[in-house]
């Protein structure tokens, strides 16, 4: 029943799109990361259709119209209209085949999912929950790049220029390992080995091993630095040093498929440490009894918190 909602739903959100009355940035916030991706190639193929038809439509009107008094000719006319039929059917087959046959490659993960992968050239991703990589196949020797949306750990093998795109901001190496998180409002990059270049909308910074750069909303980018050898998520533990409660309750939603309502709470305090990603309940006591913030489940996965 969850399934039949979920795509009642992005139907729902296709048709709204394809009429006009939801954006792309709407859209894309709305569906998955790899259903953006064929939404943009369907709307590409749907022009392609009615630029088709239009063409033949006119065509064969026009021949109509110089044949109208002649009978014979008419009833010749009636296979070659079907023949442009046919010839605009397979155009627009072939034309759909070479959309839809790109070599967009896109990894996503579920809730509470890590997932390792490994990419032509030998580098390594690890992504975090609920987040999404998409690049290129068919140019990565002479273009290594991707977008992320969410959270990812890179182990880049050094070579060519190799660039993690982001909705924030972007992050280039030759060759190094370095953690990226970013989401709607919040962008955050860690340097564990080498040396990355970090541009955000408004400014660049160049990070060595242990050094952060962290923006939140439109306020200025912070900078600081970490003892960890590498992110502990990749080991099954979410941690945090000075970040505002409802990126952790973000976190802790996406590890456990929960929904949390922080609307009785001020979502601005700042929280330092971390929750375990094997056991609900030792998270939210980890997290939320820190804060000196109650909690209870009112029905299942869905937490309501208040002081």
């Amino acid at each position: 029943m969850e399934n039949q909602n979920s795509n009642s739903k992005e139907e729902t959100f296709l048709a709204q799109w394809l009429e006009g009355k939801l954006s792309d940035t709407e859209l894309k916030i709305r569906i998955s990361q790899a259903d953006y991706i064929t939404y943009l190639k369907l709307r590409k193929g749907l022009e392609v259709s009615d630029q088709l038809n239009a063409s033949t439509e006119d065509s064969f009107n026009r021949i109509q119209e110089k044949t109208a008094n002649k009978k014979t000719i008419v009833r010749k006319l009636r296979p070659v209209g079907w023949s442009i039929g046919v010839a605009a059917s397979i155009v627009l087959l072939f034309g759909l085949f070479s959309i839809f046959s790109t070599n967009i490659v896109t990894h996503e993960t579920n809730f509470g999912e890590t997932k390792t992968i490994s990419l032509i050239d030998g580098s390594q991703v690890i992504l975090n929950s609920k987040s999404t990589i998409t690049y290129n196949e068919s140019n990565w020797k002479e273009k290594r790049q991707l977008t992320l949306n969410g959270e990812a750990y890179f182990k880049v093998k050094k070579g060519s220029t190799f660039t993690v795109n982001t909705n924030n901001g972007s992050v280039r190496v030759l060759g190094t390992q370095f953690n990226v998180t970013s989401s709607d409002d919040f962008f955050d990059v860690v340097c564990y080995e080498g040396k990355v270049r970090v541009w955000t909308n408004s400014s660049s910074h160049i990070l060595l091993p242990s050094q952060r750069i962290r923006k939140i909303n439109d306020d200025q980018s912070e900078s600081s630095t970490t003892q960890l050898l590498e992110p502990t998520w990749i080991d099954g533990e979410s941690t945090f040093k000075s970040v505002p409660i409802k990126y952790v309750i973000t976190a802790l939603e996406q590890q456990y498929n929960i929904k949390i309502d922080s609307e009785s709470i001020d979502d601005s305090t700042i929280f330092s440490g971390g929750f375990p990603h094997n056991n609900l309940n030792i998270a939210l006591i980890t997290v939320f009894d820190a804060l000196h913030i109650n909690y209870n489940e009112k029905e299942k996965h869905n937490i309501k918190l208040r002081y």
